[in-house]
């Protein structure tokens, strides 16, 4: 009776099983729902706007996506347990790194005012064509350039989170340039200049850590020096700023917590930093008794040109 049972049961299965296994047959095979996310950074096909025209004589020029908003798409999903709409929305999110599930490991996360009229879009975009662009090139050249009136990056994810609004912020797919400065009232070149610098300096040195593979040569210079303490180099543990020099570093980074003269992460950004925003016959006279500051800013340079920096 058992085995007859046991043998009843398997013929009910079999008979169960045998639907699905039709339905898989490949007549009926699934369709993947596959987008090209480049879709979603470009204008619609059918969108002849000037600011459309726009975006695509830049990506033609630049190689790179043109925005104006945050988000990449916005698609609706049906309706809530109200009858209200419900969306899927999807954001240009700078904290974002490839391969990514959930929140990144940065504790920042930036929202945007827009460029609200016509004329504050051209100005900034004239702005980035003319002072900022033309030194993207390469391994450099961002995907997407994001154009916004102001950027607010909030530290930490709580109600009284410390806020900052940063000149530029920058992403793997996106840097994204805040013109309010600009917008304020009318600026000279020489001041658009300054402001371009300090755009340029934070874009720079996010950029250089996305790529600090590159940077082995400019390391290895004072690679045995960044476990260095102040201790090692000064009895009194006081030092001065040519005592870092004479180890190649431009100053204690790496924050107040850090023991050593420096980081790694921090003398590279020091070097990015100052080869922007200072001319080179200046560095070359400054640290002109210090050779290991000299080799290593001749690396830094060579290596951000051949990644597509242009000075």
């Amino acid at each position: 009776m058992i085995i007859n049972k046991y043998l009843t049961l398997l013929a009910t299965i079999a008979l169960l099983a045998t639907p699905i296994l039709t339905s898989c047959s490949s007549e009926d095979e699934p369709e993947a729902d596959i987008h090209n996310p480049t879709d979603f950074f470009r204008p619609a096909d059918g969108d002849n706007s000037e600011e459309a025209q726009l975006r695509r004589s830049f990506f033609e020029k630049y190689g790179s996506y043109l925005l104006f908003n945050d988000t990449l798409q916005r698609k609706l999903l049906g309706t809530d347990i109200n009858g209200d709409p419900r969306y899927f929305v999807e954001t240009v999110d700078l904290t974002y790194t490839i391969g990514q599930t959930g929140y990144g490991s940065s504790q920042v996360t930036y929202s945007f005012t827009y460029l609200d009229t016509w004329e504050k879009k051209t100005a900034i975009h004239d702005f980035a064509s003319t002072f900022i662009l033309p030194h993207f090139n390469g391994a450099f050249r961002p995907y997407s350039w994001l154009l916004t009136n102001v950027i607010t990056g909030k530290l930490g994810r709580s109600i009284n989170a410390e806020t900052s609004r940063p000149y530029a912020a920058v992403g793997q797919r996106c840097i994204a340039i805040a013109g309010n400065y600009l917008l304020l009232r009318d600026r000279t070149d020489a001041q658009k200049t300054n402001y371009a610098n300090r755009v340029l300096n934070i874009i720079v040195g996010e950029m250089v850590k996305m790529h600090s593979d590159a940077f082995a040569d400019f390391y290895s210079v004072s690679a045995d020096y960044y476990t260095l303490q102040p201790s090692d180099v000064s009895s009194s543990g006081s030092l001065k700023q040519e005592d870092y020099y004479r180890y190649g570093f431009l100053g204690k980074g790496g924050g107040a917590l850090s023991s050593t003269l420096t980081t790694r992460d921090a003398d590279l950004s020091a070097y990015a930093n100052s080869i922007i925003t200072t001319p080179e016959e200046t560095i070359k006279s400054r640290y002109a008794d210090y050779p290991l500051v000299l080799q290593k800013y001749d690396i830094m340079r060579s290596i951000l040109t051949e990644l597509g920096y242009v000075f």
